[in-house]
């Protein structure tokens, strides 16, 4: 059976949602109704549209690439979202796949969100976010919520890349929330803590110590570890006792002899 072209196809589909076929078969609110389909991402349109080109699959499989520009172009399902990929277009192979809903003759759809490739039957799931290694990053950086049980851990949001990668994720017993980056920055919300750091340390202890910051605050204090600390304000406040801190004019510790003299620091306030 020859393969139909693109505009082949969406005539057919105008056939299908024809008033003579629609009395024959009917189906009044055919054209109405939506379908759930898989389909890959042609292009990104880019800024101004939000909107995916995609290919459907089967339907437009093995299309000439001369029709690729009159490929269905479908907004988000849900307002506000905006999704992204890897597109034919741009990254060949690499393209990602996306779930579409739209009506039969693909006149109007939308993009549900990325799809999952199938995978094999009985087969451990290849793009598993990796939750043994997870854990064992976060406990490597001190960072690992004392209940992080793979059964009460929901993922958000998954990513990997070559360029980096991000998980987001919940404990739903606990309402502990992590947001982790693969440059080892970190915020975790959790019972009686909240964690945050930028960058991470080096693991190996031969090499010299890479830079992070990280801020750790309990009810009972606040701690913060970081190589430099730059405090950036017209009026700081210490205390609540209206007393002033007192300063000298000197590098040294002021001992009240010999000239040197203190002067009192009228806008740090302890």
């Amino acid at each position: 059976m020859k393969e139909m072209k693109l505009h082949e196809k969406q005539k057919f589909g105008e056939f299908m949602n024809s008033p003579m076929n629609m009395e024959q078969r009917n189906q009044k609110t055919y054209s109405d109704e939506f379908v759930i389909r898989k389909a890959e991402i042609y292009e990104v349109m880019g800024p101004k549209n939000d909107k995916l080109k995609v290919q459907i699959l089967p339907e437009f499989y093995g299309i000439d690439e001369e029709e690729m520009k009159n490929l269905p172009e479908y907004p988000m399902f849900y307002q506000g979202e905006v999704i992204t990929g890897l597109s034919r277009k741009v990254d060949g192979d690499m393209a990602e796949s996306v779930w579409v809903i739209c009506t039969p003759d693909f006149q109007v759809g939308y993009i549900l969100g990325k799809a999952n490739n199938f995978g094999k039957l009985n087969k451990n799931y290849e793009n598993s976010y990796g939750y043994s290694k997870v854990k064992e990053y976060m406990a490597a950086r001190q960072a690992v919520p004392e209940e992080f049980d793979y059964n009460h851990v929901e993922v958000i949001r998954w990513v990997e890349s070559g360029q980096g990668g991000l998980i987001e994720c919940y404990n739903y017993l606990t309402g502990d929330y992590i947001l982790l980056n693969s440059s080892g920055s970190i915020i975790t919300l959790q019972q009686k803590r909240i964690f945050i750091r930028v960058g991470t340390p080096n693991d190996d202890k031969n090499s010299d110590p890479t830079a992070f910051s990280a801020i750790t605050m309990t009810p009972d204090e606040v701690f913060i570890k970081t190589p430099n600390f730059v405090l950036d304000a017209n009026d700081v406040t210490l205390g609540k006792h209206n007393l002033n801190l007192l300063g000298t004019l000197t590098s040294g510790v002021v001992i009240g002899r010999n000239g040197i003299s203190a002067q009192s620091i009228s806008n740090i306030h302890v």
